[in-house]
């Protein structure tokens, strides 16, 4: 089977988009940057929220369960098979998630609604789990994304000790992942 290398290219792009999103979120709610405008008003329209509609819609951009999407598990599947028992911990905690995050994008995030009614089906990713949980697996995520792709260039540069480093990165996650997912 043929390594379909721009697509990997194509999600590689996009991941390093949803880590600056993460960023500038996190620096938003740490307060380490504060938008000259609507900032602290905890209301709907404040920037934070913005940023947060903005991150998880992102996110599921990168785990689409379509033919024509983007799904971050079938690509690292596929690159990186020895890492199978990672990426399933990762994508087990993340699989309660997938049905809501893909209505939050489609009705609040990108695609928006007409209706107040028909975008109210968004909201279930925040009604249907805690903020805690959907988050822990947005950072597993986002740590296995990166810890995969750094051992990858570790193995091609032949640096052993960077790619065993990043070997013990990548079993933490999966056991932060599936002790997670347990909570």
């Amino acid at each position: 089977m043929t390594k379909n290398t721009e697509e990997l290219t194509i999600f590689i792009e996009r991941t390093m988009h949803l880590l600056n999103l993460w960023t500038v979120y996190n620096d938003m709610l740490s307060q380490q940057y504060i938008p000259s405008m609507g900032s602290r008003d905890h209301t709907m329209y404040d920037p934070r929220t913005t940023m947060m509609l903005i991150l998880y819609a992102y996110f599921y951009s990168l785990i689409e369960d379509s033919d024509d999407g983007l799904n971050a598990f079938r690509i690292w599947r596929e690159h990186f098979p020895e890492e199978d028992q990672a990426i399933s911990a990762v994508e087990a905690q993340i699989a309660p998630f997938t049905r809501d995050l893909r209505l939050f994008r489609n009705r609040l995030g990108f695609h928006g609604s007409r209706s107040r009614s028909h975008e109210a089906k968004g909201f279930d990713l925040f009604a249907n789990s805690t903020g805690t949980a959907l988050w822990n697996a947005l950072k597993n995520f986002k740590a296995l994304a990166s810890s995969l792709l750094a051992r990858d260039m570790a193995l091609k540069k032949s640096n052993d000790a960077d790619a065993d480093k990043y070997r013990k990165w990548i079993d933490a996650i999966a056991a932060r992942a599936k002790q997670q997912a347990e909570e």
